[in-house]
């Protein structure tokens, strides 16, 4: 029987209630919720823990994307491949109403070559909330294996997975062999990719969300690249990480498909790239292996792409949602609210352009047209 975790680390008067948990399991068999504090908020992870798999077993975390949450883990496709690979699948969530968006991951700013990547608890938030919750993985070493840890996700949870694999990394350089990305890869300041909020181009940026460099351990870091290539500049990001990760001479692979922004992820292939299995992992070759398959050159958005005129009726939705009463105003309250609103909408409305989605918003012409 699964023991339950009875979260311990840090709690008390460092705990803020400000920040509001929404971790749920959906009722998936071998799940649970476990609250702990990261030294400041309250936090939450769901783990899903199967129960036929070899024991202990491996962990995969996976990160959601910007303004999203840990509440549907238990629904996720990942679950059924927990179940048949052997790993214990858990979604972290990040704090949902600090840091001026909800579900936003802290990811530091400043990232250059003499910071490299910046991994210390004054850095983030997000560092004794990984850390923190490990340790209650931990306390049943008869279940989990915190030496054999991967991470991935998509959008802004594919940036966390690069930035906290590689303190991972730092931090236990034999805990982690590989971490995988979907939908953001590495960008470099100065590149002509825009990302939502600014990201990497800060006064003293270089890279977002880590700092490229050469692992030399055994074990090595292996980077999985997937995206699609109508993503606009997240797809350019991508690219960039799979020619960058090789040349430095850390193993990689590669994948591109058609499609859109956190579309047709293929979870089963992000697994496998991983080398995910009841067996602890072989060490990594010297080498760079070269990406495979190559990336292809862009092509047009996804078969289903949003018109010219309109953003996705996702998007359109979560400027509404979280700017009510606002649309169709032309005022300088709805152009405040849509700014400010960047990060929480900016997965559902990539790549369609932020400044048109502002005008579509706020302009007394626009029409909502949600399908």
């Amino acid at each position: 029987m699964l023991r339950v975790l009875v979260a311990s680390v840090g709690v008390g008067a460092a705990m803020n209630s400000s920040n509001t948990p929404t971790c749920s399991v959906n009722g998936a068999a071998g799940g649970q919720v476990v609250t702990f504090s990261d030294g400041t908020y309250q936090r939450c992870m769901s783990v899903i823990t199967p129960s036929s798999a070899k024991k202990p077993m491996p962990i995969l975390w996976w990160f959601h994307g910007s303004g999203g949450n840990a509440a549907h883990c238990g629904d996720m496709k990942m679950v059924s491949l927990a179940e048949s690979v052997g790993f214990a699948f858990i979604c972290g969530e990040a704090t949902q109403n600090v840091f001026g968006h909800g579900g936003q991951w802290n990811i530091p700013a400043k990232i250059t070559d003499e910071t490299g990547t910046p991994c210390s608890t004054s850095d983030s938030v997000e560092v004794n909330y990984m850390k923190n919750g490990l340790a209650q993985l931990a306390k049943s070493p008869e279940t989990y294996d915190t030496t054999r840890v991967f991470t991935s996700g998509c959008s802004m949870g594919s940036a966390f997975s690069g930035y906290i694999g590689n303190c991972l990394k730092l931090w236990e350089p034999q805990h982690i062999s590989a971490f995988a990305t979907h939908s953001t890869g590495l960008k470099v300041k100065g590149d002509g990719n825009h990302l939502p909020e600014n990201w990497g181009e800060c006064d003293g940026c270089k890279y977002w969300p880590f700092a490229p460099v050469k692992y030399n351990d055994t074990l090595g870091l292996k980077a999985c690249v997937f995206d699609n290539t109508g993503d606009g500049d997240f797809y350019k990001t991508s690219l960039y990480l799979a020619k960058e990760w090789p040349k430095l001479g850390n193993p990689s692979e590669s994948h591109f498909a058609s499609g859109g922004h956190c579309q047709n992820i293929p979870y089963s292939d992000i697994v496998k790239c991983l080398g995910i299995s009841g067996s602890s992992p072989s060490p990594s070759p010297p080498s760079p292996t070269p990406p495979s398959p190559t990336p292809p050159s862009p092509t047009p958005p996804s078969p289903t792409p949003p018109s010219p005129d309109q953003p996705p009726a996702a998007c359109q939705k979560c400027f509404i949602d979280h700017c009510p009463n606002l649309h169709r105003t032309a005022s300088a309250a709805c152009q405040s609210c849509v700014k400010t609103q960047q990060g929480t909408c900016a997965s559902s409305c990539a790549p369609y352009p932020f400044q048109k989605a502002t005008s579509w918003f706020c302009d007394n012409d626009s029409e909502i047209q949600l399908v």
